[in-house]
């Protein structure tokens, strides 16, 4: 065999390039198939890209040469170079601003900067959140933010607000033009603007002008969270040895020079592990390696007589070869670089959708272009790959069969399904082994099933075509016709199959996630109870919810409240129960009325919480004590209870009382229940936390929940509502996603598919028609081809596709389930993996896409055809 010389590949790509623009229709279809995965990967490469630098990491310096924090008393600290490391007590006097500049370089500039976590109220309640002091118009604080509405703060007493506090339901609360009370002192804050700020610590929810706020409202001076500290614009850089000279005096300092030239020398962080990867790139190159296949081969097919010309004219079986395999280079090369071109152009465009929907600056723009070239050389070999099956075809051409029009004589060769059956066999294993442990295994593992069922289709075909034999006349010869021509069928059964693998494991993995979350969402109140909750509310919007619900309830239904104890001021506090049991795992966060399980109420309350009636914990209860519901903690007949604000910065204080225990009938729906007139005579206020309305007394209807939700969500977005019903898995946006991609990935390629073979096919089509087949004949052998090509790819990929799956829905589930004990206290234990089957997918991939795509196929294609032309013999 002669070599090709590249010359001769010049000349077929040329051939290439000109048979391309004479078939635009196809060439768009290729150029699609193969650039739209590159152009998905790179987006998704280029969108996840981390960006590197101190702004990110650690405080935001933005256009400052450095930040530095420092008190009295700090002489001779220790720090690295991001400012950890630092052993300080936080009641040291701070430096204040002439003695911070005094301590720089000559010519320093100091921009001072406050942060911490305040309470602040809202036209819709109570909110706790981290709050900045900063004059952002500094050309320092450029690159920490972007406004995206409204203006900046340029005078005291104003505040813009972060885009990530205005993503959320109830945005209004903090919208451009109201005005927030911020600290204990309630101080008039104006929002005026809306911002992105860039990730770098913990994002604030407002950034306030300088002197709207005392520096002693952020609390004492801290080293670690830099609560008071002054960005920096230094004549030159801050080295390493100023850094030391500073912490000398007592300066804590993260200066750009230091952090930037740290940065600059570590390797630059992958989007993903390589190594990890593997098994889905070889997904993804497999699968676009399939999907263009057949489009090659129509290709092919409409270009035998041009072989056929350049066979008889002399051409070597490598020069057809080469020709066809210029149609993978040209297409893939093309393809690839047009589609990544796409991706980073649509990332770049992205980016603030991206920020807004995430609520915080990603940095500066950077295209991983490593990643990026890696990815276009797979497109590349992507459309050498989809092209060589064509090629070989090709470079087998018979000129004579080809030019008299005659039917080329089919040369594959016999199946070997040992391969595939063991690959199959290792696979499966594989994938039942890797249940429970790392995706990549699980991924890896399918990958070699794939491979198998990919060598084991023509077998599949076969079976098929024996199976038909008793079927009707239009399904029997797209069978027996798919079998004749398997190397035609077999990609286009493979695609199907490899496509419909990967939808089926996504969409058990995730209908079991959704039914994993149904018992991690722990039930709150009893069943069919009623409750709005709203712990940050105004007596003011209480009694507007109050209100609202009452209207929609008849009017002998009585409305439990509930109510939580707080300070002669207001502010809520949260209880510290004592627990007898070691070594439980309690989660105390989860308590919706932020109380710790200390409610205060009447009698009412008490038979809602113990779901009876108890004369005993009623006489109790009006003689002031405690109602516990675990006697074991009652020391001496008395309970202490340690009190906490829930904003902290407090010292806590202490409720002790005398105590009853009372065992509950089920489940506890709270750990204590005390008096309003008790809590009084001890010296603390009470505050609404949530409206009940008992099962017992009324079982509130779904449609009246929804209402008063409605009214609820008009007054205010703090307050939630919920109906106690037993849940169902919502995972129906994963199940539609998934079916549109089936609809899509499953017709197109069965399309392709069967417009390649109907061409094959015309021959005998014409023959057909010539001994009186009825018009309607064509479109039934059309429709079956359809058929089974999709059907036979749908019922293999499903079942496939089931083990890998069942096998990622077996990993242990990341969040644990709460469970709520009879004494009141919410415990977690583990979640074992559940296991469901989303059924309807798996029927419109079976039933309905094949139907689907044989309606399609006997909808589109032309009844009548000419009289078969006579050839000359």
């Amino acid at each position: 065999m002669s070599p090709i010389h590249a010359s001769e590949v010049r000349a077929a790509l040329r051939i290439s390039r000109r048979n391309a623009l004479r078939t635009k229709w196809r060439s768009a279809l290729i150029l699609a198939m193969i650039g739209l995965p590159v152009a998905l990967a790179v987006l998704a490469l280029t969108a996840l890209f981390p960006v590197t630098g101190s702004d990110r990491q650690h405080y935001p310096i933005g256009q400052a040469d450095a930040v530095v924090t420092g008190a009295h008393g700090w002489a001779g600290l220790t720090q690295d170079a991001w400012g950890n490391g630092v052993s300080t007590q936080p009641g040291d006097v701070p430096f204040t601003q002439a003695e911070v500049t005094a301590l720089l370089a000559p010519g320093s500039r100091v921009v001072p900067v406050a942060r911490g976590t305040l309470r602040y109220l809202t036209p819709q309640g109570y909110e706790t959140g981290e709050i900045r002091q900063v004059d952002l118009r500094d050309p320092m604080s450029r690159g920490t933010f972007r406004l995206t509405e409204g203006r900046l703060p340029a005078a005291p007493g104003e505040a813009v607000v972060s885009a990530e506090r205005m993503n959320r339901d109830d945005a209004r609360a903090v919208a451009p033009g109201v005005t927030l009370l911020v600290g204990e002192e309630r101080r008039p804050v104006r929002v005026v603007g809306v911002a992105l700020f860039a990730l770098a610590g913990i994002e604030p929810t407002l950034a306030t002008f300088p002197g709207s706020l005392p520096a002693d409202a952020f609390g004492p001076v801290d080293s670690e969270l830099m609560s008071r500290a002054w960005l920096v614009d230094s004549p030159r850089p801050l080295t390493w040895a100023d850094v030391r000279r500073l912490n000398a005096q007592g300066l804590v300092v993260v200066s750009r020079a230091v952090t930037d030239r740290l940065t600059a020398d570590e390797p630059h962080s992958r989007v993903f592990d390589p190594v990890r990867a593997v098994p889905w790139v070889a997904i993804m190159l497999l699968e676009v390696v399939l999907l263009a296949g057949p489009a090659f081969a129509v290709g092919r097919l409409r270009r035998s007589r041009e072989f056929a010309l350049v066979a008889v004219q002399g051409g070597s079986p490598a020069h057809l070869r080469t020709i066809a395999l210029a149609d993978g280079l040209l297409f893939g090369v093309a393809a690839s670089v047009l589609g990544a071109a796409l991706g980073v152009v649509a990332s770049r465009l992205a980016t603030p959708l991206l920020e807004w929907r995430a609520g915080f600056l990603l940095g500066s723009f950077q295209v991983p272009w490593a990643e990026v070239a890696m990815v276009t050389v797979l497109g590349v070999v992507a459309g050498l790959l989809a092209a060589l099956a064509p090629a070989v075809a090709a470079s087998r051409t018979d000129p004579v069969a080809v030019l008299s029009g005659r039917r080329e004589r089919s040369r594959e060769r016999a199946d070997r399904p040992l391969l595939g059956v063991v690959l199959v066999v290792a696979g499966t294993a594989a994938t039942i082994a890797s249940a429970g442990h790392d995706i990549a295994w699980t991924g890896t593992s399918a990958l070699v099933t794939q491979l198998g069922l990919v060598a084991l289709v023509p077998v599949f075909l076969a079976a098929t075509a024996r199976l038909a034999a008793r079927l009707p006349l239009p399904l029997r010869f797209a069978a027996r016709d798919a079998v004749r021509n398997r190397g035609r069928t077999a990609p286009a059964v493979a695609a199907v199959m490899t496509a419909v693998v990967a939808l089926v494991a996504v969409g058990v993995a995730g209908h079991s996630v959704a039914a994993q979350r149904l018992v991690v969402d722990y039930a709150q109140a009893p069943a069919g109870a009623l409750q709005v909750t709203g712990p940050d509310l105004t007596p003011e919007l209480w009694n507007r919810v109050r209100s609202a619900v009452r209207e929609e309830l008849p009017a002998r239904v009585p409305l439990i409240e509930a109510r939580i104890l707080a300070t002669p001021s207001g502010a809520p506090l949260f209880a510290l129960v004592p627990d007898d049991a070691s070594g439980t795992n309690r989660v105390e966060v989860l308590d919706v009325t932020r109380s710790g399980g200390l409610l205060v109420g009447g009698e009412d309350l008490l038979r809602y919480v113990l779901r009876r009636e108890d004369s005993g914990a009623v006489a109790a209860l009006r003689e002031g004590k405690l109602v516990v519901l675990n006697p074991d903690v009652i020391r001496q007949g008395e309970v202490r209870i340690g009190l906490t604000p829930a904003t902290g910065g407090e010292d806590p204080l202490a409720l002790t009382l005398p105590a009853v225990g009372v065992r509950p009938t089920g489940q506890g729906w709270a750990r204590v229940v005390v008096s309003p007139e008790a809590a009084a005579k001890n010296g603390y206020g009470t505050v609404t936390s949530m409206l009940l309305v008992d099962p017992a007394d009324f079982r509130t209807p779904r449609a009246t929940a929804d209402r008063i939700a409605a009214k609820v969500e008009r007054i205010t977005g703090k307050a939630s509502v919920r109906l106690e019903t037993p849940e169902t898995p919502d995972d129906m946006l994963l199940l539609v996603v998934l079916g549109i991609a089936a609809a899509v990935l499953v017709l197109g390629m069965t399309s392709v598919a069967t417009m390649l073979a109907a061409v094959e096919a015309r021959p005998d089509l014409e023959t057909m028609s010539a001994v009186g087949a009825a018009p309607r004949v064509k479109r039934a052998v059309v429709a079956g081809q359809a058929l089974v090509i999709a059907l036979l790819g749908s019922v293999a990929g499903v079942l496939a596709g089931l083990a890998p799956g069942v096998a990622a829905a077996s990993r242990p589930f990341p969040y644990p389930a709460v469970v709520l004990r009879p004494d009141g206290v919410m415990t977690i234990v583990p979640v074992d993996p559940a296991i469901a089957i989303p059924w309807a997918l798996i029927a419109l991939l079976v039933v309905g896409l094949p139907l689907l795509a044989a309606l399609g196929g006997a909808a589109f294609t032309r009844s009548r055809l000419p009289l078969p032309r006579r050839r000359a013999t």
